[in-house]
Protein backbone atom coordinates (compact mmCIF):
# COMPACT_ATOMS: atom_id res chain seq x y z
CA UNK A 1 0.00 0.00 0.00
CA UNK A 2 2.76 2.52 0.52
CA UNK A 3 4.22 1.82 -2.68
CA UNK A 4 0.86 2.66 -4.60
CA UNK A 5 0.68 6.01 -2.14
CA UNK A 6 3.93 7.11 -3.25
CA UNK A 7 3.28 6.58 -6.81
CA UNK A 8 -0.16 8.10 -6.45
CA UNK A 9 1.33 11.11 -4.89
CA UNK A 10 4.56 11.86 -5.87
CA UNK A 11 5.65 14.14 -8.95
CA UNK A 12 7.03 12.00 -11.40
CA UNK A 13 9.09 13.25 -13.97
CA UNK A 14 8.70 10.73 -16.37
CA UNK A 15 5.07 12.19 -16.52
CA UNK A 16 5.90 15.20 -18.43
CA UNK A 17 4.02 17.69 -15.88
CA UNK A 18 6.90 17.24 -12.82
CA UNK A 19 6.95 21.15 -11.78
CA UNK A 20 4.83 22.33 -13.79
CA UNK A 21 3.15 25.37 -12.24
CA UNK A 22 -0.27 23.95 -13.09
CA UNK A 23 0.71 20.25 -12.46
CA UNK A 24 2.16 21.15 -8.65
CA UNK A 25 -1.23 23.77 -8.52
CA UNK A 26 -2.95 20.82 -8.68
CA UNK A 27 -1.44 18.21 -7.06
CA UNK A 28 -1.27 20.64 -4.08
CA UNK A 29 -5.46 21.23 -3.81
CA UNK A 30 -6.26 17.22 -5.12
CA UNK A 31 -3.78 15.62 -2.81
CA UNK A 32 -4.99 16.68 0.76
CA UNK A 33 -8.70 16.41 -0.95
CA UNK A 34 -8.50 13.18 -1.75
CA UNK A 35 -6.70 12.28 1.21
CA UNK A 36 -9.34 13.46 3.63
CA UNK A 37 -12.34 12.04 1.48
CA UNK A 38 -10.89 8.43 1.57
CA UNK A 39 -9.86 8.93 5.69
CA UNK A 40 -13.87 9.49 6.09
CA UNK A 41 -15.47 7.59 3.95
CA UNK A 42 -13.17 4.36 4.58
CA UNK A 43 -14.45 5.60 7.88
CA UNK A 44 -17.76 5.09 7.26
CA UNK A 45 -17.79 1.98 5.44
CA UNK A 46 -16.33 0.62 8.67
CA UNK A 47 -18.54 2.33 10.98
CA UNK A 48 -21.36 0.00 8.45
CA UNK A 49 -20.60 -2.90 9.75
CA UNK A 50 -20.80 -2.28 13.01
CA UNK A 51 -24.10 -0.58 13.18
CA UNK A 52 -25.86 -2.29 10.01
CA UNK A 53 -24.21 -5.34 9.80
CA UNK A 54 -27.45 -6.89 8.24
CA UNK A 55 -26.20 -5.07 4.88
CA UNK A 56 -24.18 -7.91 4.29
CA UNK A 57 -27.31 -10.13 3.92
CA UNK A 58 -29.43 -7.83 1.24
CA UNK A 59 -30.41 -9.47 -1.94
CA UNK A 60 -29.13 -8.38 -5.43
CA UNK A 61 -31.67 -9.29 -7.85
CA UNK A 62 -31.07 -9.37 -11.31
CA UNK A 63 -28.78 -6.84 -11.64
CA UNK A 64 -27.78 -5.13 -15.24
CA UNK A 65 -24.54 -3.35 -16.17
CA UNK A 66 -23.82 -1.47 -18.98
CA UNK A 67 -20.95 -2.69 -20.19
CA UNK A 68 -20.73 -0.55 -23.23
CA UNK A 69 -17.08 1.42 -24.37
CA UNK A 70 -16.99 4.78 -23.81
CA UNK A 71 -19.14 7.53 -25.96
CA UNK A 72 -21.45 5.08 -27.28
CA UNK A 73 -24.50 6.91 -25.54
CA UNK A 74 -24.72 4.77 -21.86
CA UNK A 75 -25.39 8.13 -20.06
CA UNK A 76 -28.42 8.76 -22.51
CA UNK A 77 -29.32 4.89 -21.76
CA UNK A 78 -28.83 5.51 -17.85
CA UNK A 79 -30.91 8.37 -17.59
CA UNK A 80 -33.62 6.89 -19.39
CA UNK A 81 -33.53 3.52 -17.78
CA UNK A 82 -33.56 5.61 -14.29
CA UNK A 83 -36.23 7.98 -15.15
CA UNK A 84 -39.04 7.92 -12.78
CA UNK A 85 -41.68 4.84 -12.78
CA UNK A 86 -38.65 2.85 -13.74
CA UNK A 87 -37.95 -0.23 -11.78
CA UNK A 88 -33.95 0.43 -11.70
CA UNK A 89 -32.20 2.16 -8.89
CA UNK A 90 -28.83 3.35 -9.95
CA UNK A 91 -25.93 5.48 -7.28
CA UNK A 92 -26.06 8.91 -7.83
CA UNK A 93 -22.70 11.29 -8.10
CA UNK A 94 -22.68 12.63 -4.60
CA UNK A 95 -23.58 9.42 -3.09
CA UNK A 96 -20.76 7.73 -4.61
CA UNK A 97 -18.35 10.99 -3.59
CA UNK A 98 -19.54 11.96 -0.55
CA UNK A 99 -21.48 8.63 0.97
CA UNK A 100 -20.04 5.36 -0.34
CA UNK A 101 -21.47 3.98 3.47
CA UNK A 102 -25.02 3.71 5.00
CA UNK A 103 -23.94 5.65 7.73
CA UNK A 104 -23.27 8.27 5.91
CA UNK A 105 -26.03 8.08 2.86
CA UNK A 106 -28.67 8.61 5.55
CA UNK A 107 -26.85 11.81 7.69
CA UNK A 108 -26.84 13.77 3.92
CA UNK A 109 -30.20 12.09 3.31
CA UNK A 110 -31.39 13.40 6.95
CA UNK A 111 -29.73 16.79 6.26
CA UNK A 112 -31.09 17.46 2.65
CA UNK A 113 -34.49 17.10 3.64
CA UNK A 114 -34.15 19.94 6.50
CA UNK A 115 -31.88 22.16 4.58
CA UNK A 116 -33.73 25.62 3.67
CA UNK A 117 -34.72 26.01 0.35
CA UNK A 118 -32.16 28.82 -0.02
CA UNK A 119 -29.26 26.47 0.56
CA UNK A 120 -30.63 23.75 -1.38
CA UNK A 121 -30.74 26.43 -4.24
CA UNK A 122 -27.45 27.46 -3.90
CA UNK A 123 -25.48 23.62 -3.44
CA UNK A 124 -27.50 23.60 -7.36
CA UNK A 125 -25.95 26.28 -8.60
CA UNK A 126 -22.53 25.27 -7.25
CA UNK A 127 -23.03 22.06 -8.73
CA UNK A 128 -24.05 23.34 -12.29
CA UNK A 129 -20.64 25.44 -11.84
CA UNK A 130 -18.65 22.61 -10.91
CA UNK A 131 -19.47 20.59 -13.83
CA UNK A 132 -19.78 23.27 -16.67
CA UNK A 133 -16.51 22.92 -18.61
CA UNK A 134 -17.52 18.18 -18.21
CA UNK A 135 -21.13 18.98 -19.02
CA UNK A 136 -20.36 19.82 -22.66
CA UNK A 137 -18.97 16.21 -23.52
CA UNK A 138 -20.32 14.68 -20.60
CA UNK A 139 -23.70 15.41 -18.70
CA UNK A 140 -22.22 14.95 -15.28
CA UNK A 141 -24.03 16.37 -11.84
CA UNK A 142 -24.16 15.99 -7.93
CA UNK A 143 -28.13 14.54 -8.23
CA UNK A 144 -27.68 12.49 -11.62
CA UNK A 145 -26.64 8.57 -11.51
CA UNK A 146 -23.22 8.34 -12.45
CA UNK A 147 -20.42 5.20 -13.29
CA UNK A 148 -19.80 3.41 -9.67
CA UNK A 149 -16.66 2.33 -10.47
CA UNK A 150 -15.93 5.51 -9.11
CA UNK A 151 -16.49 4.08 -5.83
CA UNK A 152 -13.34 2.10 -5.70
CA UNK A 153 -11.43 5.51 -5.70
CA UNK A 154 -11.73 4.53 -1.79
CA UNK A 155 -9.36 1.58 -1.93
CA UNK A 156 -6.96 2.56 -4.67
CA UNK A 157 -8.60 0.10 -7.42
CA UNK A 158 -10.29 2.09 -10.29
CA UNK A 159 -8.57 2.95 -13.92
CA UNK A 160 -9.87 6.62 -13.15
CA UNK A 161 -6.94 7.61 -11.07
CA UNK A 162 -5.03 7.14 -13.56
CA UNK A 163 -6.26 9.92 -15.48
CA UNK A 164 -4.47 12.18 -13.12
CA UNK A 165 -1.04 10.20 -14.55
CA UNK A 166 -2.14 10.27 -17.91
CA UNK A 167 1.51 9.16 -19.44
CA UNK A 168 2.60 6.98 -16.86
CA UNK A 169 1.49 3.33 -15.96
CA UNK A 170 -0.20 4.07 -12.45
CA UNK A 171 -3.18 2.00 -12.90
CA UNK A 172 -3.16 0.91 -16.62
CA UNK A 173 -3.64 -3.12 -15.08
CA UNK A 174 -7.35 -1.81 -14.39
CA UNK A 175 -7.52 -1.41 -18.07
CA UNK A 176 -7.27 -5.03 -19.17
CA UNK A 177 -9.01 -5.97 -15.35
CA UNK A 178 -9.46 -9.91 -16.59
CA UNK A 179 -5.67 -10.46 -17.70
CA UNK A 180 -3.53 -8.38 -15.89
CA UNK A 181 -4.77 -8.33 -12.42
CA UNK A 182 -3.95 -11.28 -10.25
CA UNK A 183 -6.83 -13.28 -8.89
CA UNK A 184 -6.72 -12.72 -5.46
CA UNK A 185 -6.61 -8.76 -6.14
CA UNK A 186 -9.92 -9.52 -8.22
CA UNK A 187 -11.51 -11.34 -5.55
CA UNK A 188 -10.67 -8.32 -3.27
CA UNK A 189 -11.79 -5.86 -5.96
CA UNK A 190 -15.68 -7.68 -6.74
CA UNK A 191 -16.18 -8.85 -3.33
CA UNK A 192 -15.77 -4.98 -2.40
CA UNK A 193 -18.01 -3.52 -5.08
CA UNK A 194 -20.56 -6.14 -4.23
CA UNK A 195 -20.78 -4.93 -0.62
CA UNK A 196 -20.97 -1.54 -1.89
CA UNK A 197 -24.01 -2.16 -4.13
CA UNK A 198 -25.51 -3.76 -1.28
CA UNK A 199 -25.04 -0.69 0.84
CA UNK A 200 -26.82 1.17 -1.73
CA UNK A 201 -29.63 -1.25 -2.06
CA UNK A 202 -30.21 -1.35 1.66
CA UNK A 203 -30.06 2.31 1.84
CA UNK A 204 -32.70 3.14 0.08
CA UNK A 205 -34.71 -0.13 1.25
CA UNK A 206 -35.08 -1.74 -1.97
CA UNK A 207 -37.94 -4.26 -2.23
CA UNK A 208 -38.16 -7.20 -4.70
CA UNK A 209 -39.04 -5.37 -7.90
CA UNK A 210 -36.04 -2.89 -7.23
CA UNK A 211 -33.24 -4.09 -9.43
CA UNK A 212 -29.79 -2.36 -9.41
CA UNK A 213 -28.51 -0.75 -11.92
CA UNK A 214 -24.59 0.09 -13.37
CA UNK A 215 -23.29 1.88 -15.72
CA UNK A 216 -19.56 1.74 -16.15
CA UNK A 217 -17.36 1.80 -19.93
CA UNK A 218 -14.43 0.59 -17.89
CA UNK A 219 -16.37 -2.65 -16.77
CA UNK A 220 -15.75 -3.86 -20.67
CA UNK A 221 -12.86 -4.68 -18.91
CA UNK A 222 -14.30 -6.96 -16.32
CA UNK A 223 -17.51 -8.52 -17.98
CA UNK A 224 -16.31 -11.80 -16.68
CA UNK A 225 -15.54 -10.86 -12.90
CA UNK A 226 -19.09 -9.13 -12.94
CA UNK A 227 -20.88 -12.37 -14.00
CA UNK A 228 -19.15 -14.48 -11.64
CA UNK A 229 -19.91 -11.88 -8.94
CA UNK A 230 -23.71 -11.32 -9.66
CA UNK A 231 -24.90 -14.41 -10.54
CA UNK A 232 -28.70 -13.69 -12.56
CA UNK A 233 -27.11 -10.46 -13.76
CA UNK A 234 -27.72 -9.67 -17.64
CA UNK A 235 -25.27 -7.07 -19.58
CA UNK A 236 -26.54 -4.73 -21.67
CA UNK A 237 -24.34 -3.36 -24.61
CA UNK A 238 -24.86 -0.77 -27.29
CA UNK A 239 -22.37 -0.94 -30.21
CA UNK A 240 -21.42 2.42 -32.15
CA UNK A 241 -19.08 2.11 -34.71
CA UNK A 242 -15.11 2.81 -33.83
CA UNK A 243 -14.92 5.67 -36.56
CA UNK A 244 -16.91 7.35 -34.15
CA UNK A 245 -15.83 5.94 -30.78
CA UNK A 246 -12.10 6.12 -30.34
CA UNK A 247 -12.47 10.02 -31.70
CA UNK A 248 -15.27 10.92 -29.49
CA UNK A 249 -13.66 9.52 -26.37
CA UNK A 250 -9.96 11.38 -27.18
CA UNK A 251 -12.38 14.15 -26.70
CA UNK A 252 -13.72 13.41 -22.90
CA UNK A 253 -10.34 12.50 -22.53
CA UNK A 254 -8.95 15.58 -23.20
CA UNK A 255 -11.63 16.88 -20.91
CA UNK A 256 -11.07 15.16 -18.05
CA UNK A 257 -6.98 15.35 -17.82
CA UNK A 258 -6.89 19.17 -17.70
CA UNK A 259 -8.27 18.10 -14.22
CA UNK A 260 -4.07 16.87 -13.76
CA UNK A 261 -2.49 18.76 -16.93
CA UNK A 262 -1.92 21.51 -19.23
CA UNK A 263 -0.04 19.30 -21.55
CA UNK A 264 -1.70 18.28 -24.63
CA UNK A 265 -1.67 14.43 -24.96
CA UNK A 266 1.02 12.95 -27.00
CA UNK A 267 0.64 10.59 -29.87
CA UNK A 268 1.72 8.03 -27.97
CA UNK A 269 -0.71 8.26 -25.02
CA UNK A 270 -3.47 8.50 -27.72
CA UNK A 271 -2.55 5.24 -29.53
CA UNK A 272 -2.44 3.88 -26.01
CA UNK A 273 -6.68 4.87 -25.18
CA UNK A 274 -6.89 3.41 -28.41
CA UNK A 275 -5.30 0.06 -28.01
CA UNK A 276 -6.97 -0.03 -24.87
CA UNK A 277 -10.80 1.07 -26.28
CA UNK A 278 -9.54 -2.08 -28.69
CA UNK A 279 -9.08 -4.48 -25.84
CA UNK A 280 -12.11 -3.32 -24.22
CA UNK A 281 -14.43 -4.54 -27.34
CA UNK A 282 -12.23 -7.73 -27.82
CA UNK A 283 -12.87 -8.55 -24.39
CA UNK A 284 -16.85 -8.20 -24.62
CA UNK A 285 -16.54 -10.57 -28.04
CA UNK A 286 -14.63 -12.91 -25.82
CA UNK A 287 -16.45 -13.22 -22.60
CA UNK A 288 -20.60 -12.48 -24.05
CA UNK A 289 -20.39 -13.92 -27.54
CA UNK A 290 -17.80 -16.47 -27.43
CA UNK A 291 -17.90 -17.57 -23.24
CA UNK A 292 -21.07 -16.65 -22.92
CA UNK A 293 -20.90 -16.12 -19.28
CA UNK A 294 -23.78 -13.92 -18.84
CA UNK A 295 -26.83 -13.20 -20.34
CA UNK A 296 -26.46 -10.33 -22.71
CA UNK A 297 -28.08 -8.07 -25.41
CA UNK A 298 -26.53 -5.22 -28.20
CA UNK A 299 -28.27 -2.14 -28.65
CA UNK A 300 -27.19 -0.28 -31.90
CA UNK A 301 -26.43 3.23 -31.49
CA UNK A 302 -28.24 4.29 -34.46
CA UNK A 303 -31.66 2.81 -33.14
CA UNK A 304 -31.31 4.47 -29.54
CA UNK A 305 -30.46 7.88 -31.19
CA UNK A 306 -33.10 7.18 -34.11
CA UNK A 307 -35.74 5.75 -32.10
CA UNK A 308 -34.99 5.80 -28.76
CA UNK A 309 -38.56 5.30 -27.14
CA UNK A 310 -38.88 1.99 -29.43
CA UNK A 311 -35.62 1.05 -28.43
CA UNK A 312 -35.55 1.34 -24.68
CA UNK A 313 -39.05 -0.22 -24.62
CA UNK A 314 -37.49 -3.30 -26.44
CA UNK A 315 -34.94 -3.28 -24.02
CA UNK A 316 -37.27 -3.33 -21.33
CA UNK A 317 -38.94 -6.19 -22.76
CA UNK A 318 -35.51 -8.26 -23.68
CA UNK A 319 -34.97 -7.14 -19.22
CA UNK A 320 -38.22 -8.98 -18.67
CA UNK A 321 -39.60 -5.87 -17.13
CA UNK A 322 -43.37 -4.60 -17.59
CA UNK A 323 -42.30 -0.98 -17.43
CA UNK A 324 -43.14 1.34 -20.19
CA UNK A 325 -40.79 4.13 -21.42
CA UNK A 326 -42.24 7.39 -22.06
CA UNK A 327 -39.66 10.51 -22.51
CA UNK A 328 -41.14 12.81 -20.12
CA UNK A 329 -38.14 15.11 -18.87
CA UNK A 330 -36.18 16.21 -21.93
CA UNK A 331 -33.56 17.38 -19.61
CA UNK A 332 -32.44 13.52 -18.85
CA UNK A 333 -31.76 13.52 -22.81
CA UNK A 334 -27.81 13.80 -23.08
CA UNK A 335 -26.18 14.77 -26.18
CA UNK A 336 -22.49 15.75 -26.48
CA UNK A 337 -21.90 19.57 -27.48
CA UNK A 338 -18.54 19.10 -28.49
CA UNK A 339 -17.92 18.08 -32.33
CA UNK A 340 -15.23 15.66 -33.56
CA UNK A 341 -14.40 14.40 -36.90
CA UNK A 342 -14.94 10.56 -37.63
CA UNK A 343 -11.67 8.24 -38.43
CA UNK A 344 -11.67 7.47 -42.18
CA UNK A 345 -11.19 3.54 -43.28
CA UNK A 346 -7.86 4.31 -43.47
CA UNK A 347 -7.06 6.28 -40.18
CA UNK A 348 -9.10 3.47 -38.34
CA UNK A 349 -6.85 0.86 -39.92
CA UNK A 350 -3.39 2.41 -39.15
CA UNK A 351 -4.49 2.86 -35.62
CA UNK A 352 -6.06 -0.77 -34.96
CA UNK A 353 -3.71 -3.70 -34.52
CA UNK A 354 -6.23 -5.97 -35.00
CA UNK A 355 -10.01 -5.83 -36.88
CA UNK A 356 -12.50 -4.70 -34.61
CA UNK A 357 -15.10 -7.69 -33.99
CA UNK A 358 -18.17 -7.78 -35.16
CA UNK A 359 -21.34 -9.17 -32.79
CA UNK A 360 -23.38 -12.08 -33.83
CA UNK A 361 -27.13 -11.44 -35.70
CA UNK A 362 -28.45 -13.23 -32.45
CA UNK A 363 -27.11 -10.74 -30.02
CA UNK A 364 -28.55 -7.57 -31.75
CA UNK A 365 -31.52 -6.85 -29.55
CA UNK A 366 -34.35 -6.18 -32.39
CA UNK A 367 -36.24 -2.22 -32.28
CA UNK A 368 -39.52 -2.28 -34.20
CA UNK A 369 -39.91 1.13 -34.66
CA UNK A 370 -43.65 2.66 -33.07
CA UNK A 371 -46.08 4.27 -35.40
Amino acid sequence: MADLLFKLFSIDKRSMRAWRRYRVRKVCLMVPLFVTMTVINNVGLALDWLLYPSFRKQAIRRPVFVVSLPRTGTTNLLHALTAPGMPFTSMKLWEILLAPSIVQKRIIRWCWRRAPHRFQCWIRRVDERLFESLNSVHHASLFLPEEDDLLLLWSFSTAFLGLFYPETEVMRAHFRFEEAISEERKARIMKRYRRLVQRHLYAIGAGENVRFLSKNPAMAAKVGAIAAYFPGGKAVVIERPPHNVLPSTMLLVDTQVTLATDVAMSERETQAIFDVLAYFRRNLQLQLADRQVMPHTVLRFSDLVQVRKASINALLRWLESNAEYSPQDQKRVHTSKKSYTPLTDEELESVLKEPWPVWPPESLLTVTPSN
